[in-house]
């Protein structure tokens, strides 16, 4: 028989020192792999995005640079009259619909809070009744420590308007931006009072 074929202790420990051998170059070799992908992902990723603009008619490419982005009262202001829009815009109130549509402007634990205060004004004072809701004639004033915002409420109780001259007091925050609120401004407190002009 071949002696090197037969399994002596010799034999066993030369294989098991090829194999361990065998190992650690496939180990060096996989975290050098490693290495490579991160650098090459951590290059990728901090390189300016391109954003793509898609239509029916064509695609249209722009080169973008990453900056802090600075958030100015218009964008405040502007980010309050679509809280206004959802909040008190609607055909037929629902509590289920109103809480998505005021979720990516609120905080997350107000918007319970403010639904249920709409329900229980609306639900108690008009039950049964069909309402709809409009506003117009809306300012917005923002100042350092609150946005207050002026408007009337035109509520139609079975299509008949009644106009309520009504004032919004609300502080605003600034959080992670999602996807529907990208500036990350979110109410976090609200106070209403309806008549006041």
């Amino acid at each position: 028989m071949n002696e090197k074929s037969k399994n002596t202790i010799p034999n066993i420990w030369t294989a098991q020192e090829n194999l361990i051998h065998f190992y650690r170059l496939l180990s060096a070799g996989l975290g050098g792999l490693a290495i490579v992908l991160l650098v090459t992902a951590l290059a990728f990723g901090f390189r300016d995005p391109i954003v793509v603009v898609k239509s029916q008619a064509a695609q249209e490419f722009f080169p973008s640079q990453r900056a802090p982005v600075s958030i100015e009262k218009q964008d405040v202001e502007a980010i309050s009259r679509r809280f206004l829009d959802a909040l008190y815009v609607w055909r037929e109130f629902s509590g289920q619909a109103l809480t998505k549509e005021i979720a990516p402007y609120v905080e997350e634990a107000l918007v319970a809070k403010i639904v249920d205060s709409q329900s229980l004004k609306y639900g108690k004072d008009f039950k049964g009744k069909k309402l709809a809701q409009e506003i117009s004639f809306v300012k917005v004033e923002v100042l350092e420590d609150r946005v207050v915002c002026t408007f009337d409420r035109i509520l139609k109780i079975e299509g008949v308007p009644l106009v309520i001259p009504t004032e919004v007091t609300l502080s605003m925050l600034r959080s992670s931006s999602t996807r529907e609120n990208p500036m990350g401004v979110f109410v976090s407190g609200i106070v209403e009072n309806e008549g006041a002009k």
